[in-house]
């Protein structure tokens, strides 16, 4: 067995220390200083050096080998350069250390930040400390210094010391080199890291700087961080670039350790996901999900959404869960032995209308388990706040991208007419005009449109006009619509419409008493499917789209007449879930979806072959047909025997017959003139299961 040297002076050094630990290889860590030994967490088979080292020193502790707690000696079987990338010397002194003694070197490089200097706004890039301070002495106002005390001469000219803020480690020697300077006071800031965006925002704020000083560390060095703050306060970052070195990304030095040792150290990756509601941008999201964005190593999300991520992240523009786990599963691969920190930006909310729920279901079918969700403030909350409105007792729809379009224009006219407040979530500008043209058809013409433009945007505006005057709105963006209606309906919860109340002219009608025991003998629930077969004037139609805007019906009918005399009464009553369909019933069934709910009211002589058309459809669909020739109800009577009925079920009927008499006034007196009776079926299957135990056939309702 062999132990690895590691020359640290990175967090990526701690980390594969760390990993080596826990895959049960011995390592003997070097650091500069004792603070550097004091971040180190104690780790089992881990030993830390502490002092600077020359050359001949660090040939000496390789030779000497690992020496182990019980006495032995462990030859080394790597050694890790781990050094920051700027300590180019030290690097140099390892590698000639290393000269004629056949251990293997490794360099550990660091994450970068490749391009930043060209890329990034409000940035200036320098080769050497040198050219920086000389650049700075050309500038006026304080400057942050973040480069550590190694280079602190080199900006403590009289130009340039007076203004200088130092931010370096805790540790005695670096609080020594402050002083040697003439550092000292409130110019010396001692701290140790990570520090946020905001902790940087913090500083910059309370010392008024206008210059911040940084190397181009990566990622563990908390370079983003940095230009966050530089951008936020819109100050000058100045930037001394990585020496260009050769050297293997983390997960590569794994691999070749795996390789000169022998030994499996593929510990898996440890991913965090955080989906972070973004609400109505950067300024409207909290403090939790910021902390989270500024610790992501990953960030996803559409192009909108990256825009409010800080500066110097890995970002990709993904927001379906099949691309996200793809990245996320590679990212895996390539962090052995790591946790890694990945964040999805969603817009609005995370529980509202949010993509958020697709994307953690793909994330745990794939095995990502540690999921973190961050609330954002919705644009109906936000938008109730600027409008001055409360939401508590509101009505919510949102249009944005769906395709049913039927069922969310009944919603829509449903909730508007029966509510004070309706807030619709809206595809573009586009759906506004669309909007108030339907409002205005459905009587609704005065209801009042709050437009939200842009929210939480430099251009947001909030626009107020009559919903018959929406087409004057035209300005592309995002929106968010608030509907107040000052007079909204009280909503009858049962089928009570007259016969008077609909256009009937010459075409049948199920009478008034009729009509409503039938519609209550279907049981209608939400979302159900009706066909309403020999409509005539659509009075069953009406009253079953009636009792919810997420019902559909299919009115049926062979007779043009018929037909436009039901497109006449749905409008008449505002439906949009109404859809007349000219045609023979048995003909025009099959192309409709399955139904939950079916009524007969007309079956033109085909009584048997539109029931059984309607259960090939589906078996479950609750049957009701009316009858007042003596033919038709022998027809229906003999339904159990004479008709197919799919294999496995059992027929269960219900028949009541009604006779209805009406008051008519004869001079002082009142009459009652009676009706025609009129027989109600209502048709159910049963499945039947064969219980083999008992040998016996129990029934179940369907």
């Amino acid at each position: 067995m062999k132990a690895v040297l590691i020359f640290a002076g990175t967090t990526e050094g701690r980390e594969l220390a760390q990993l080596l630990s826990a895959s049960g290889i011995c390592c003997l860590v070097c650091v500069a200083t004792e603070y550097g030994k004091i971040v180190m967490p104690e780790l089992d088979g881990v030993q830390v050096s502490v002092g600077r080292l020359d050359e001949e020193q660090m040939r000496g502790l390789t030779e000497e080998g690992y020496r182990t707690d019980s006495g032995g000696v462990l030859e080394y079987g790597a050694v890790v350069d781990a050094t920051h990338p700027y300590a180019t010397e030290v690097s140099d002194n390892i590698k000639r250390s290393l000269n004629n003694l056949n251990i293997p070197y490794l360099r550990l490089k660091r994450d970068g930040n490749p391009g930043v200097c060209q890329n990034e706004k409000s940035i200036r890039c320098f080769d050497s400390h040198e050219d920086c301070a000389k650049a700075l002495a050309g500038t006026e106002g304080n400057i942050l210094l973040t480069t550590g005390s190694s280079a602190l001469s080199v900006y403590c000219s009289d130009a340039l010391k007076e203004r200088l803020y130092v931010r370096t480690l805790p540790s005695q020697e670096n609080i020594a080199a402050c002083e040697a300077q003439g550092i000292c006071g409130k110019q010396m800031i001692a701290m140790q890291g990570p520090f946020s965006a905001e902790l940087n925002l913090a500083m910059v704020r309370q010392f008024d700087i206008r210059h911040i000083v940084t190397k181009e560390s990566g990622t563990n060095g908390g370079f983003a961080e940095k230009m966050r703050a530089a951008e936020e306060a819109e100050i000058q970052a100045w930037v001394i670039g990585q020496p260009k070195e050769s050297g293997l990304p983390f997960s590569e030095v794994v691999k070749q350790l795996q390789k000169l040792l022998g030994t499996d150290m593929m510990k898996e990756a440890k991913v965090e996901v955080s989906l972070i509601g973004i609400g109505m941008g950067v300024d409207t999201m909290s403090i939790a999900a910021c902390r989270a964005m500024e610790n992501a190593d990953f960030i996803f999300g559409a192009e909108r959404m990256l825009a409010c991520a800080p500066a110097g992240k890995e970002k990709y523009p993904y927001y379906q869960a099949d691309d996200i786990v793809s990245v996320l599963l590679e990212k895996k691969k390539e962090n052995f032995g790591k946790t890694i920190k990945a964040v999805v930006l969603l817009s609005g909310d995370v529980g509202f209308y949010s993509g958020a729920k697709k994307i953690k279901e793909g994330l745990n079918k794939n095995g990502f388990h540690d999921i973190c969700l961050y609330a954002g403030t919705s644009s109906v909350s936000y938008l109730a706040a600027a409008a001055g409105e409360s939401w508590e007792d509101a009505k919510i729809l949102s249009i944005h991208g769906r395709k049913d379009v039927l069922r969310w224009r009944a919603e829509l006219v449903d909730f508007v007419m029966y509510n004070p407040r309706t807030f619709v979530l809206v595809s573009g500008v586009e759906d506004i005009p669309r909007i108030g043209e339907m409002l205005t058809d459905a009587g609704l013409g005065t209801c009042i449109l709050v437009c939200g433009y842009q929210l939480s945007y430099k251009e947001e505006r909030i626009q107020t006009l009559p919903a018959k005057e929406a087409a004057s709105v035209t300005r592309q963006g995002l929106y968010t619509l608030l509907v107040k209606n000052p007079a909204p309906q009280k909503k009858m919860l049962t089928p009570m419409l007259a016969d008077a109340d609909f256009i009937r002219e010459k075409v049948p009608m199920t009478k008034e008493e009729i009509r409503q025991v039938a519609v209550c003998k279907l049981g209608l629930t939400g979302q159900a499917v009706v066909y309403d077969i020999g409509s005539g004037t659509g009075s069953i139609a009406v009253e079953c789209a009636r009792c919810s805007p997420d019902i559909r019906v299919y009115a049926v009918d062979k007779k043009q007449e018929a037909v436009e005399l039901v497109k006449k009464n749905r409008a008449k009553f505002h439906l949009q879930n109404v859809i007349p369909v000219l045609g023979d019933a048995v003909d025009v069934l099959q192309n409709l979806v399955p139904p939950t709910h079916v009524f007969i009211g007309g079956s033109g002589g085909k009584m048997r072959k539109i029931i059984e058309t309607v259960w090939e459809k589906n078996a479950g669909a609750c049957i009701v047909a009316t009858a007042v020739s003596l033919e038709t109800v022998a027809e229906i009577s003999k339904a159990e025997t004479d008709f197919t009925l799919p294999e496995g079920y059992r027929l269960d009927m219900e028949t009541v017959q009604l006779q209805v008499s009406r008051s008519k006034k004869a001079g002082n007196s009142h009459l009652m003139l009676a009706e025609n009776p009129v027989y109600i079926f209502r048709l159910r299957l049963k499945r039947q299961i064969i219980d083999k135990t008992e040998g016996v056939t129990k029934n179940q309702e369907r």
